[in-house]
């Protein structure tokens, strides 16, 4: 494989893992009404904050499935884009926890 087609997959997988976290997060505040911890107090505010917790169930199973169907490329954008979105969401809760 080149690696222009490499770098085209690894995009795809950042793309792909993108759109499932939006899909995820629409989920989430569709839902927010019917799940009991976001529906009261202000606490649907932390719906985006809660998307490095909700990622393990959708991440690990896309991971095991591209990497048994050896598309390294996209497994590796999906990878990247996951460690990225937890770094992130990471920040967010020591923001959001840490004292003033």
């Amino acid at each position: 494989m080149s690696r222009r087609n490499e770098v085209v997959e690894i995009i795809v997988g950042i793309v792909l893992t993108l759109v499932m976290h939006c899909l995820v997060l629409a989920a989430l505040i569709f839902t927010s009404p019917y799940l009991p911890y976001f529906n009261r107090d202000y606490n649907f505010f932390l719906i985006p904050a809660s998307i490095g917790l909700w990622q393990f169930f959708y991440i690990i199973p896309l991971i095991f499935l591209l990497k048994k169907r050896q598309r390294w490329g996209v497994m590796k954008g999906v990878i990247a884009c996951a460690v990225l979105t937890a770094l992130i969401n990471g920040g967010c809760w020591v923001f959001l926890v840490v004292p003033k």
